[in-house]
């Protein structure tokens, strides 16, 4: 499943992605009672996600970040609470 977060408070993709690189870390992940292995890679602007059942990507555009989020079988019935949750928190950020 793909979303797009508008920035609201950034204006370029360079500043997007150190920004939630900053914010969204492991131990913010915790929070949500998820384990997850977090990978950043700097020179195309992509962070990714990995943990049981699930895998996220974010990508950083000139005016949005867009995720692309891979869901099991046994998450997909809490899909919508997820992605408001992810949503939420890369708005805050952006």
């Amino acid at each position: 499943m793909k979303f797009e977060v508008p920035y609201a408070n950034i204006t370029s993709r360079d500043q997007a992605y150190s920004t939630v690189k900053e914010n969204i870390t492991e131990e913010t992940i915790a929070r949500f009672k998820v384990k997850a292995d977090i990978t950043y890679q700097d020179d195309s602007k992509v962070i990714g996600a990995k943990g049981k059942g699930f895998e996220l990507k974010v990508e950083f555009t000139d005016d949005k970040a867009i995720a692309n989020l891979d869901l099991s079988f046994l998450l997909k019935p809490i899909k919508g609470k997820i992605v408001e949750g992810l949503t939420k928190q890369l708005s805050r950020v952006l």
